[in-house]
């Protein structure tokens, strides 16, 4: 059985609406995936450029195709929304991760300056304990001479008691 022309027709517009719902809901999953997770580490951004830099050419083409080709149009107008929104996802995420890790690096480097200033805080009162420790010893010192001044003097007393 041949179908008619009017039967073509109708085929295919239900073919290009159908065509358009899979190509509608073919990105839907990932853009709900990204939107709950907001996790787009495993997603490659060159793939959503290819893919929104594809619908921009699909839909330039339907748009200026005489007649209009309003099915690939819409289905790959909804791609390039898509595929955009995941790419600004991308890089979004892309950047703040790399202000997390510049954050990190700045914390990781202040860090080491404290425990560097903690070791010459370290040395720098090492260095006063051992001046007073030097300073100690020559009082003992003095008050050892003291001590054997006092016990001449002493024995000098003792001689002339006896």
């Amino acid at each position: 059985m041949l179908l008619t022309s009017s039967s073509k027709l109708l085929a295919n517009d239900i073919l290009g609406w159908i065509g358009f719902a899979t190509s509608f809901s073919m990105l839907l999953p990932q853009v709900i995936k990204v939107c709950v997770t907001k996790n787009t580490k495993a997603l490659s951004p060159i793939m959503f450029f290819l893919t929104f830099l594809n619908a921009c050419i699909w839909t330039t083409y339907a748009f200026i195709k005489e007649p209009v080709d309003l099915q690939v149009g819409c289905a790959n107008l909804s791609a390039m929304a898509a595929s955009l929104f995941i790419l600004c996802f991308i890089i979004s995420n892309k950047i703040k991760d790399k202000v997390t890790l510049n954050r990190l690096k700045k914390d990781k480097k202040l860090n080491e300056n404290l425990k560097e200033m903690s070791v010459i805080e370290i040395k720098n009162e090492n260095e006063l304990l051992s001046e007073e420790i030097i300073n100690m010893q020559e009082k003992i010192e003095e008050l050892q001479e003291n001590i054997e001044e006092l016990e001449e003097q002493v024995e000098e007393l003792e001689e002339k008691m006896e």
